[in-house]
């Protein structure tokens, strides 16, 4: 006999938020965005809200890959691309402050896109924990933004 398998349980939603954040944080391609819109609409709205910190905190976590790969740059050889690493990396030394600034921004209006700043966090050696308390907080907000569009239409149109 094959048991039921109960597709309204919280335990899937919250479940199916945290695959769907950490796959769409590996595939740079906008579909995160498309996510946190269908959490919006989750009703009741408690376990929107859950759902939404697991996918953000999946997300953010295969965000952490992208980091992790621009901690490989020194085992770049290439010339050039070796020159623009130190270039970079001289600049933020300089300007510390533009790493969080570009990175807050990247994790909030995704520009530069969120992949790449994080890539560049890894390149730079932005401290790790900063990294993820930067890109938790502004995904929140970015995700926290868009989820609450559904609720936004429904009041709206009564």
């Amino acid at each position: 006999m094959i048991p039921e398998l109960d597709l309204s349980s919280p335990a899937l939603a919250l479940w199916s938020a945290g695959v769907l954040g950490f796959l769409v944080g590996i595939v740079p391609i906008g579909l995160a965005e498309v996510v946190a819109l269908a959490i919006g609409a989750v009703r009741p709205p408690g376990l929107a809200l859950a759902m939404l910190g697991v996918f953000t905190a999946t997300h953010v976590g295969a965000k952490l890959l992208w980091y992790w790969l621009g901690t490989l740059s020194d085992r770049v050889t290439h010339a050039k691309s070796r020159a623009l690493i130190e270039r970079g990396r001289a600049v933020l030394d300089r300007h510390p402050g533009y790493g969080a600034g570009v990175l807050a921004a990247s994790a909030v209006a995704s520009i530069p896109p969120f992949h790449l700043a994080a890539i560049a966090a890894g390149i730079a050696r932005y401290p790790f924990v900063r990294f993820v308390l930067l890109c938790l907080a502004g995904r929140a907000v970015r995700f926290g933004a868009i989820a609450a569009v559904p609720a936004l239409l429904r009041a709206w149109l009564g």
